[in-house]
């Protein structure tokens, strides 16, 4: 660690002990610059283009008034430029090259410069560039294709993103090239290593009109790269516009003021130049191309230039104030970064000491909530479940996932993998005291759990074979595997496993001596297994993750709106009070879900089923309760058979009474629901509970949102509001598996 801080250290202060390589052209007149003995025209060096490749006669760079000119735009004996070349290139380079020794160099140029164009857009000529590199003379056959002198495009694939040379450019270019994917014919481009452009800014007249490249301009750009943030920016003024004369030809008047750089630059990019500039001599400088025979003569001027460019160098004898102070600042920086490092190992130390502790804590109270059940090995379960293979996963839900085991002994059990942790403990071990009071044989029971620290809680409980009720409701391709085809054996099953998990409830409600509140009673939380005799399903209600405990003698108990949308009772979704008749209604809801084989709000109906059944069981005789033409309306299509003998009469019969029992359960006054235990016996009866003598209002309009304070009797009318349930309850620790 204290290797790694000096070595920061010594990297810091090196960095710091550079000078600076500064230069800065006026003009390039013969004669000595301003502020540098060195002459500027001196300062500056032309590259012969190769003879191998562009000729022996091949049109360079030359220098005439105050301007070095890349390319002329008319014929010129300075360097023998005519309209009948095929190319030209021209390339200037500072005189002397640039170490990068050290690769966190920022730098900052500006220059002036003209192009001169001949020819209508988009059709002339190629651009300029300034640029960086390692080669000193441009590659070969970079006269063409838009190569703008900076690259050998037979060595570029148009898919590559760089080629074998090291540059930094900035091209301001006038033709559109596919192979680099140029967005215009007048655009300027940050390239690196390719002509592919990092960042582009499209100059166009209709886009960028002042920077339009075609319009014979004169312009002033300023590029800076702070090493720092990695970040490139150009800034980029129209100092002067070029005339014409009266047969069309372009002027080459460059009288212009100097302006001050933009205040937002017109191109930017983030990208570390490090790996372009580190330990190779670079040359700096610009280059241009044109191809006169083909797209016009173009010409391309540079009036003035300044750079500013901090090199490594030998370190002087002592050091500065200056450096002092960077000296006291990194050393400071670095004993505050390794402080505030030790207080983050301790603090995550003592966090997880502390998350240990509490762990243990959590497992001791749960065990201790959990008497009756048995505590399991994680490495018991998991291989079980055969290391929780996705293919033993048979279900899943917003509480985790549910695993087939077959135990050592053989048996077969479901073992849940909660989500959430259990050091919410508190809620856990709530939840665990209501499950382990319950003992019924229409109730899931839980036979064991598992919590060892680094692993997720698990729960253990009977294996419920076929599956939950929903499946066999409301897919059509598994109605018939429930019981069979025929509307007596449908009928026979579906009244068992109501009559089933109306025992549950009732159970719940009041064979403890306190009120068991289910609250997420629904199809999807009845699971079915054979019977012991195997000829029968039978059910199993399950899932207490929402359950409250509460007394008989307390009446209406306040409680947050919790559930599935659809089964939740109006009183508590808008009131948010709750009585045993919470789960009466979710009954209700069950069961007449259950006789219509559709979901309480489905996609496929604009009303809850409730609303829906009583707009389709219009004008009902009270005294015979719903007719059989009625019923067979709304059955669902399987229940129904076309006879008329006493054992269809009976099916219909039975219906009859479910019906009326889910009306009553959902009736929107609490009050005038009736208990579990009364369910039961109409069940078990196969009487129809009466209906009311009016057709009651809906339970979502009979409350509302501003009913919260009213009192829930059977003869209070809140205001009336539409309103739905909200997403569902928060995850449950002990919502059992299915």
């Amino acid at each position: 660690m204290l290797l790694l801080w000096f070595t920061v250290l010594a990297i810091f202060l090196w960095s710091s002990l550079t000078t600076a390589l500064q230069f800065q052209y006026a003009s390039f007149q013969d004669e000595a610059a301003v502020g540098n003995s060195t002459s500027s025209r001196s300062a500056i060096k032309v590259v012969s283009t190769q003879a191998d490749w562009y000729g022996s006669s091949g049109v360079n760079a030359y220098f005439n008034g105050t301007a070095i000119w890349l390319t002329a735009f008319q014929n010129s004996s300075l360097n023998g430029a005519t309209e009948g070349n095929g190319t030209n290139v021209g390339r200037v380079v500072y005189k002397d090259p640039i170490q990068f020794t050290n690769t966190n160099t920022s730098f900052a140029t500006s220059f002036t410069f003209q192009i001169i164009t001949t020819r209508p857009f988009p059709n002339c000529g190629s651009g300029m560039a300034f640029f960086i590199a390692d080669s000193l003379q441009a590659p070969r056959d970079s006269d063409t294709s838009g190569s703008l002198g900076l690259l050998d495009p037979s060595t570029l694939s148009p898919d590559a993103t760089s080629s074998s040379s090291s540059f930094f450019a900035v091209e301001f270019d006038t033709r559109i090239s596919n192979t680099f994917r140029d967005p215009s014919a007048s655009h300027i481009g940050i390239d690196v290593n390719t002509l592919r452009s990092l960042n582009v800014t499209d100059t166009t007249s209709s886009f960028y009109p002042q920077l339009f490249l075609y319009n014979n301009s004169t312009f002033t750009t300023w590029i800076e790269y702070d090493a720092s943030t990695y970040l490139i920016q150009v800034w980029m003024a129209n100092v002067s516009s070029a005339s014409t004369n009266s047969s069309g030809a372009a002027s080459t008047l460059v009288q212009y003021d100097p302006v001050d750089r933009p205040l937002y630059p017109c191109l930017q990019l983030q990208y570390n130049l490090s790996a372009v500039f580190s330990q190779k001599l670079m040359y700096m400088g610009f280059s241009a191309t044109s191809a006169p025979s083909n797209q016009g003569m173009q010409g391309h001027a540079i009036y003035s230039w300044s750079f500013s460019n901090e090199l490594v160098t030998t370190a002087p004898s002592s050091p500065t104030p200056s450096r002092k102070f960077k000296l006291y600042v990194a050393l400071t920086v670095a004993f505050a970064a390794l402080l505030l490092i030790l207080v983050m190992v301790w603090a995550l130390l003592t966090h997880r000491r502390n998350q240990i502790r509490k762990r243990a804590s959590a497992a001791a109270r749960v065990e201790n909530a959990l008497q009756t059940a048995r505590p399991f090995s994680y490495k018991e379960l998991r291989k079980a479940t055969n290391g929780f293979d996705e293919k033993r996963k048979v279900g899943e839900g917003g509480y985790g996932s549910v695993y087939k085991g077959i135990m050592a002994d053989g048996s077969v059990v479901a073992v849940k993998k909660l989500r959430q942790s259990l050091t919410l403990e508190d809620q856990f071990c709530a939840e665990a005291s209501i499950i382990r009071k319950v003992r019924h044989r229409y109730l899931l029971e839980l036979q064991g759990w598992c919590y060892e620290d680094g692993h997720e809680a698990l729960l253990v409980s009977e294996f419920m074979s076929k599956g939950s009720l929903d499946g066999y409701l409301f897919d059509a391709s598994k109605k018939k595997q429930l019981a069979g085809k025929t509307a007596a054996g449908q009928t026979e099953t579906r009244m068992q496993i109501l009559k089933q998990v109306a025992a549950a409830l009732e159970y719940l409600h009041g064979g403890l001596g306190e009120c068991v509140l289910h609250r997420d009673v629904k199809a999807g939380n009845v699971l079915l297994t054979d019977s012991a005799n195997e000829k029968q399903v039978e059910a199993r209600l399950c899932d207490f993750g929402l359950a409250r405990l509460i007394r008989h003698e307390e009446g209406a108990v306040a409680m947050t709106a919790a559930g599935t949308p659809g089964y939740v009772a109006p009183e508590l979704l808008y009131c948010g009070m709750a009585t045993d008749k919470v789960d009466v209604f979710s009954f209700g809801v069950l069961a007449l879900e259950t006789a219509c084989g559709r979901r309480a709000i489905s996609k496929d109906y604009s009303q809850h089923i409730y609303d829906w059944l009583w707009a389709t069981l219009d004008n009902i005789d009270q005294s015979v309760g719903i007719s059989d033409h009625q019923l067979r309306r709304v059955l669902d299509p399987i229940l129904i058979t076309d006879d008329n003998d006493v054992a269809a009469q009976q099916v219909l019969q039975d219906w009859r009474c479910v019906v009326h029992v889910g009306l009553m359960c959902c009736h929107a006054a609490a009050a005038c629901r009736p208990s579990m235990k009364e369910v039961s016996r109409a069940l078990e009866s196969r009487s129809a509970l009466p209906l009311p003598k009016v057709k009651p209002p809906s339970p979502f309009e009979y409350y509302g949102p501003s009913s919260a304070s009213n009192t829930i009797t059977a003869s209070t009318l809140a205001p009336t509001a539409s309103a739905s349930s909200d997403s569902g309850p928060p995850a449950s620790l002990l919502s059992a598996p299915r």
